[in-house]
């Protein structure tokens, strides 16, 4: 691909007989985004246009940008750097004439983003991106390229909550805050702006978001019932929060709802498996099966169960005192960030316990639910520093390569192989609740 775009430019730029057309573009930022320039130009005729777009010094690095019909055009570029110099040059889809040569100037990133220690950078370990997301003071979704640079941002007015996603349509879907959901693209277009409170639903959204394949979206919530807790040394009605998960299509209407205490009573079970100060079980992912039904991470558990999405019964638990059969050493402590991997195995990243088990893991299973077994697949002991007792995630990239984002006080992007050594890493400012792995978000469209 690099050899064909600088052929490409090569040849645009030696052919005096395709640099025909004469425009007069405008360069500016798309939402005062560094990161978004914006080419704004006029045509004679009615056309398709396209702009060519590489830094300087690097014609093997060519970009497309997507295409403007009409006799005026403003085309957003993407996947650039910060204060780069770029080359550009706008072609006819019809006629495949060009213009000049042109030049235009990205600018520094606001100070207010996120800043990136590069530590170990081998680009040739991965080809694609990350997708990180800094939460406060003021909250920034960005991407980082292979090279461990920018590449990406969205830059909020304020202090956002934890989750977030990427989706299949090139989007962040995220928890602006407790009661607020929205999504932007790639170009910083507001996709979706729901306020819970708008349709009179009263729960609190709280470390998972995401879109189910109806196209509908699952998030975890808090929900506060008060409960008779004297046997606890509480009163006799004391509010209680406990997790649950809600459905919603993307108007915002109520689809299907689910609470914990409708199938969990605190009161059979020891007190050290209660945390009421914060919420019954806390619960801190999703993962949706093929089936369609949820499956919720209980981090005060150790446990993930298999919730039925149509009558909310508890189909299984699995971990410690749950339903399958296991040796003590797949046993996962305070596990975050589940998700169904390429090979549809169950992964985590197994936090542990700084008593129990001090270093965290990168954690695969392989589920057999006909006959209750899980067996390990992916065992990854991390070493301390990439080991941390809450929040984390860890993905994987291809076999043998896996995304650790370890968020402590700061957080820590790696890449490391089955024997946990580290091939990529680079050091944030700030932490990020989770990582995602993003193969190629910058297709044109």
């Amino acid at each position: 691909m690099k050899y064909y775009n600088l052929m490409f430019i090569v040849i645009l730029m030696a052919t005096g007989c395709s640099v025909q057309e004469k425009f007069n573009p405008q360069v500016s930022f798309y939402n005062d985004n560094s990161l978004l320039p914006a080419i704004s130009f006029s045509s004679s005729d009615s056309n398709a246009y396209v702009i060519k777009y590489w830094p300087d010094g690097e014609p093997d690095k060519a970009q497309q940008s997507g295409l403007s019909t009409g006799t005026e055009h403003k085309i957003v570029l993407t996947h650039v750097t910060p204060a780069t110099t770029y080359h550009y040059l706008i072609q006819s889809q019809s006629t495949k004439q060009i213009s000049d040569s042109l030049t235009f100037q990205t600018k520094e990133l606001p100070f207010d983003i996120v800043s990136i220690k590069k530590q170990n950078i081998k680009s040739n370990v991965f080809d694609g991106y990350i997708l990180i997301r800094r939460w406060a003071p003021v909250g920034s979704d960005v991407i980082i390229n292979n090279e461990g640079n920018i590449v990406w941002y969205h830059l909020y007015d304020a202090a956002v909550r934890r989750p977030f996603t990427w989706t299949n349509r090139n989007s962040v879907l995220s928890v602006y805050d407790s009661a607020q959901i929205v999504e932007y693209d790639l170009k910083a277009n507001k996709l979706m702006d729901l306020k819970l409170e708008d349709y009179d639903i009263p729960n609190m959204l709280h470390h998972e978001i995401l879109y189910n394949s109806s196209g509908d979206i699952v998030a975890l919530t808090h929900d506060s019932v008060k409960m008779d807790l004297r046997r606890l040394g509480m009163g006799a009605n004391q509010f209680v929060r406990a997790d649950g998960l809600i459905v919603l299509d993307k108007k915002g209407i109520l689809k299907w709802k689910w609470n914990l205490l409708d199938v969990y009573n605190p009161l059979d079970f020891p007190t050290r498996q209660i945390n009421l100060k914060q919420s019954v079980g806390h619960a801190n992912s999703v993962a949706i099966g093929k089936d369609g039904h949820y499956i919720i991470s209980f981090r005060d558990f150790s446990q993930l169960w298999k919730i039925n999405a149509s009558d909310g019964s508890v189909i299984w638990k699995l971990g410690e005192g749950g339903d399958f059969k296991m040796d003590v050493d797949e046993y996962f402590m305070r596990q975050h960030a589940i998700h169904f991997n390429a090979k549809g195995e169950l992964m985590m990243f197994d936090n542990g316990d700084r008593k129990l088990r001090p270093n965290s893991r990168v954690l695969s299973l392989v589920i057999d639910e006909s006959s209750k077994q899980a067996r390990i697949s992916i065992n990854v002991s991390l070493p301390t520093e990439l080991s941390a007792d809450k929040m984390c995630s860890a993905e994987m990239i291809e076999n043998g390569k896996y995304l650790v984002c370890t968020s402590k006080k700061n957080g820590i992007l790696t890449v490391v192989n089955d024997n946990a050594e580290v091939l990529w890493r680079v050091d944030l400012t700030s932490p990020s609740y989770r990582a995602y792995y993003l193969s190629n978000p910058f297709t044109p469209n």
